[in-house]
């Protein structure tokens, strides 16, 4: 759940004013310096229902009093009072604040204060909506004051965040069109990062069918190719990220990439920044996921494949995972585009050192790279596989308890057997390099010993080799 705005605690020691009679002031004290004061007080629990009547309060003061006081206790960093916000039904006052622009101040603290209470749960976020709540968020999004729409857009994507049902409640509103159009003309930076926070959350997959793609992502290119604020890069390229990972995948990666931006999503991966590199990396991956020709387009970018090499060694296990995730869509590509990946050695070394030692989901990701890139190979290219050590670590990984592990293994190993008895490569004695190369590694050993491994599916692929390459029982 997205977290209350507040910028700054409801618990903060008071000031010059008793909180008891707020009203009571210098005479030459003008309102706005009352006001200020205010945002100073500290507020308890046990204040609300007289800060409620405030609100209700027909009286200007005391209306901007209640509002000021119930947003520092909505924003609390720790345990805010949500529910005791709703309980005493106040709801539908803010609501009626929220959408008055005659006092731009009250619309302000009210809009802010219905924003923090859509930082709640699931169950507090539906009351809202149920009283009218999508309704009046739209009605902030209309002032000029920034300040609002930024309140505003802050609560539209706090309840984007809450669940997807209430997130598809928001699009089928509306909402994006006004987010657009505001985004088209926003200067203010807080602005901007709300309103692509919004969008982020909005595009969170599946990205449903009505979700107005045609004006979203130009915007979110347009962002992507101009603004350089990390959160902003951020939240467009999650989105983005979101956008490309859909049934319509292809269709909306080629309408991503006719706006030229294949240069920018590389750079997001060079970034120093996770709240960067990492949606751009998933964006790569979508992209070389979803066809050869598209694959093509991004992997002509001279600084993709060095910027996913030093991915590889970055300290995130989520970030290597995908890291190789990507590499193997590229290995599965077209003969130019495996090569480009299992051509390197140095590539080569980090997936062996990868399958070796890394953690087991790594572990398991590198394994099948390797065991893929012995599905198709050229004469040439299986002597590689033995000659670069490829052959030699999936012999390695024959001693692994993962089974999921040990069957890209077994696969791997098979399919080198294979082409070694294909192409007859073999040793001056007659014998294939990958089978006597099995028995100097000590994999027969390893071979043996699997028989009585308790996956059928491990023995079979045991059994097989065994059967198809070897004349005897190793």
């Amino acid at each position: 759940m997205i977290p209350s705005n507040d910028r700054d605690t409801g618990s903060s020691s008071a000031n010059s004013i008793n909180k008891t009679s707020p009203f009571v002031t210098d005479q030459s004290e003008n309102f706005q310096e009352m006001m200020d004061k205010w945002q100073d007080l500290s507020f308890e629990d046990s204040d609300i229902p007289s800060l409620v009547q405030d609100v209700t309060s027909t009286d200007t003061k005391k209306r901007h009093y209640g509002v000021i006081g119930l947003r520092r206790l909505l924003g609390a960093s720790d345990d805010p009072p949500i529910q005791q916000v709703l309980d005493i039904g106040v709801l539908p006052t803010l609501f009626q604040l929220a959408k008055n622009p005659s006092e731009p101040t009250v619309q302000l603290e009210a809009t802010w204060c219905l924003a923090n209470i859509c930082s709640g749960t699931e169950e507090q976020v539906q009351e809202v909506i149920d009283k009218g709540g999508v309704e009046s968020f739209l009605e902030t999004l209309k002032p000029s004051n920034e300040e609002i729409v930024e309140q505003g857009l802050w609560g539209i994507a706090n309840i984007a965040g809450s669940s997807l049902d209430q997130r598809d409640i928001l699009i089928e509103s509306g909402v994006i069109e006004p987010i657009v159009n505001i985004l088209l003309k926003a200067k203010s930076l807080a602005v901007k990062k709300n309103g692509t926070w919004v969008l982020s959350n909005l595009y969170r997959s599946p990205v449903p069918p009505d979700a107005e793609l045609g004006v979203t992502i130009p915007l979110l290119c347009s962002y992507l190719k101009k603004e350089e604020d990390l959160d902003i890069l951020g939240n467009v390229a999650w989105a983005l990220s979101y956008i490309s990972t859909t049934e319509e995948e292809e269709e909306r990666v080629e309408s991503i990439l006719s706006h030229d931006v294949s240069s920018r999503i590389v750079n997001l991966i060079e970034s120093s920044s996770p709240k960067v590199y990492a949606p751009g990396l998933r964006i790569v991956g979508n992209i070389i996921s979803c066809s050869d020709e598209l694959a093509a387009i991004v992997l002509k970018e001279k600084n993709l494949l060095p910027s996913l090499l030093k991915l590889l060694d970055n300290e995130l296990n989520g970030i290597r995972k995908e890291t190789l995730w990507v590499l193997s869509n590229i290995a599965a590509g077209l003969p130019a585009q495996f090569e480009s990946v299992m051509g390197n050695s140095v590539f080569i070394e980090k997936i062996i050192e990868a399958a070796r030692s890394d953690s087991i989901g790594i572990k398991t990701e590198a394994v099948y790279i390797l065991s893929n890139s012995t599905d198709t190979c050229t004469p040439a290219q299986i002597i590689r596989l033995l000659n670069n050590g490829v052959y030699n670590c999936l012999i390695e990984l024959l001693d692994s308890d993962n089974e999921k592990i040990l069957l890209g293994v077994l696969e791997g190993i098979s399919n080198c057997l294979k082409w070694g008895k294909e192409f007859k490569l073999n040793n001056e004695n007659g014998e294939n390099k990958f089978a006597k190369q099995l028995r100097n590694s000590g994999g027969s050993e390893k071979l043996e010993s699997l028989q009585n491994h308790p996956s059928d599916q491990v023995y079979q692929a045991v059994a097989q080799i065994i059967e198809n390459y070897f004349e005897y029982d190793v």
